[in-house]
Protein backbone atom coordinates (compact mmCIF):
# COMPACT_ATOMS: atom_id res chain seq x y z
CA UNK A 1 0.00 0.00 0.00
CA UNK A 2 1.34 3.41 -0.99
CA UNK A 3 1.47 6.07 1.70
CA UNK A 4 0.82 9.66 0.66
CA UNK A 5 3.27 12.16 2.12
CA UNK A 6 1.35 15.15 3.47
CA UNK A 7 2.90 18.60 3.17
CA UNK A 8 1.40 20.31 6.20
CA UNK A 9 1.42 23.98 7.16
CA UNK A 10 4.52 23.56 9.33
CA UNK A 11 6.58 21.96 6.55
CA UNK A 12 5.59 24.81 4.20
CA UNK A 13 6.55 27.61 6.63
CA UNK A 14 9.56 29.70 5.67
CA UNK A 15 12.70 28.00 6.93
CA UNK A 16 14.04 30.00 9.91
CA UNK A 17 17.56 29.79 8.45
CA UNK A 18 16.42 31.99 5.57
CA UNK A 19 14.73 34.84 7.47
CA UNK A 20 17.72 37.12 6.82
CA UNK A 21 18.08 36.17 3.15
CA UNK A 22 17.61 39.05 0.71
CA UNK A 23 16.99 37.41 -2.66
CA UNK A 24 17.77 39.46 -5.76
CA UNK A 25 16.10 38.07 -8.87
CA UNK A 26 18.13 40.25 -11.28
CA UNK A 27 17.20 39.29 -14.86
CA UNK A 28 14.66 36.82 -13.48
CA UNK A 29 12.44 39.58 -12.03
CA UNK A 30 9.48 38.87 -14.36
CA UNK A 31 9.50 35.20 -13.34
CA UNK A 32 9.94 36.08 -9.66
CA UNK A 33 7.00 38.49 -9.70
CA UNK A 34 4.64 36.04 -11.39
CA UNK A 35 2.20 33.83 -9.49
CA UNK A 36 4.10 30.74 -10.62
CA UNK A 37 7.43 32.25 -9.56
CA UNK A 38 6.10 33.15 -6.14
CA UNK A 39 4.81 29.60 -5.65
CA UNK A 40 8.21 28.16 -6.62
CA UNK A 41 9.99 30.65 -4.35
CA UNK A 42 7.64 29.85 -1.48
CA UNK A 43 8.28 26.12 -1.73
CA UNK A 44 12.06 26.42 -2.09
CA UNK A 45 12.20 28.74 0.94
CA UNK A 46 10.05 26.43 3.06
CA UNK A 47 11.32 24.09 5.74
CA UNK A 48 10.76 21.09 3.48
CA UNK A 49 12.24 22.84 0.44
CA UNK A 50 15.46 23.64 2.29
CA UNK A 51 15.64 20.12 3.73
CA UNK A 52 15.23 18.64 0.24
CA UNK A 53 17.98 20.87 -1.18
CA UNK A 54 20.42 20.23 1.66
CA UNK A 55 19.76 16.51 1.56
CA UNK A 56 20.31 16.39 -2.18
CA UNK A 57 23.62 18.28 -2.01
CA UNK A 58 24.90 16.22 0.92
CA UNK A 59 23.78 12.83 -0.44
CA UNK A 60 24.65 13.33 -4.10
CA UNK A 61 27.09 16.22 -4.57
CA UNK A 62 27.80 15.20 -8.17
CA UNK A 63 24.14 15.55 -9.22
CA UNK A 64 22.02 18.71 -9.59
CA UNK A 65 19.89 19.16 -6.43
CA UNK A 66 17.08 20.90 -8.34
CA UNK A 67 15.95 17.43 -9.45
CA UNK A 68 15.04 16.52 -5.86
CA UNK A 69 12.58 19.44 -5.74
CA UNK A 70 10.75 18.42 -8.91
CA UNK A 71 8.05 16.12 -7.47
CA UNK A 72 7.15 18.74 -4.85
CA UNK A 73 7.08 21.63 -7.32
CA UNK A 74 4.95 19.72 -9.83
CA UNK A 75 2.46 18.90 -7.06
CA UNK A 76 2.33 22.44 -5.62
CA UNK A 77 2.75 24.55 -8.77
CA UNK A 78 2.02 22.27 -11.69
CA UNK A 79 3.47 22.13 -15.19
CA UNK A 80 3.67 25.94 -15.39
CA UNK A 81 6.82 25.66 -13.26
CA UNK A 82 8.70 23.91 -16.06
CA UNK A 83 8.86 26.45 -18.86
CA UNK A 84 12.41 27.40 -19.82
CA UNK A 85 12.17 30.73 -17.99
CA UNK A 86 10.79 29.14 -14.83
CA UNK A 87 13.42 26.41 -14.82
CA UNK A 88 16.15 29.07 -15.09
CA UNK A 89 14.50 31.05 -12.31
CA UNK A 90 14.26 27.93 -10.12
CA UNK A 91 17.97 27.34 -10.67
CA UNK A 92 18.75 30.90 -9.57
CA UNK A 93 16.70 30.52 -6.40
CA UNK A 94 18.29 27.13 -5.63
CA UNK A 95 21.78 28.62 -5.97
CA UNK A 96 20.90 31.63 -3.83
CA UNK A 97 19.53 29.41 -1.04
CA UNK A 98 22.43 26.95 -1.05
CA UNK A 99 24.99 29.77 -1.01
CA UNK A 100 23.06 31.52 1.79
CA UNK A 101 23.32 28.31 3.81
CA UNK A 102 27.09 28.16 3.33
CA UNK A 103 27.29 26.00 0.23
CA UNK A 104 29.32 26.81 -2.84
CA UNK A 105 28.57 26.53 -6.55
CA UNK A 106 30.80 23.97 -8.29
CA UNK A 107 29.73 23.67 -11.94
CA UNK A 108 26.81 24.24 -14.29
CA UNK A 109 25.50 22.16 -17.15
CA UNK A 110 25.70 18.82 -15.35
CA UNK A 111 23.52 16.34 -17.26
CA UNK A 112 20.52 14.88 -15.47
CA UNK A 113 20.67 11.09 -15.67
CA UNK A 114 17.16 10.28 -14.43
CA UNK A 115 13.76 10.96 -15.96
CA UNK A 116 13.11 14.63 -15.33
CA UNK A 117 11.71 17.85 -16.78
CA UNK A 118 15.24 19.25 -16.32
CA UNK A 119 17.97 18.31 -18.79
CA UNK A 120 20.86 19.71 -16.79
CA UNK A 121 21.61 21.74 -13.71
CA UNK A 122 24.30 23.12 -11.43
CA UNK A 123 26.00 21.19 -8.66
CA UNK A 124 27.10 22.48 -5.25
CA UNK A 125 29.16 21.48 -2.24
CA UNK A 126 29.16 22.15 1.47
CA UNK A 127 32.93 21.51 1.50
CA UNK A 128 33.76 19.47 4.57
CA UNK A 129 30.05 19.31 5.38
CA UNK A 130 27.39 21.84 6.32
CA UNK A 131 27.77 23.82 9.51
CA UNK A 132 25.02 22.33 11.66
CA UNK A 133 23.77 23.15 15.14
CA UNK A 134 20.78 21.89 17.07
CA UNK A 135 18.54 24.60 18.47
Amino acid sequence: MTKTYLLDSTSLQTDPNLVDMAFTPSSHAPAHESQTGQAIFGFLNSRIGVAVLMGAVIAAPSRPPVIATEPFIVEIVGEAAFTDDMKKYTGRVVRFIIEHLGGAWVRRGVKVTVTSRYGSGSIYTFGGGPALAVA
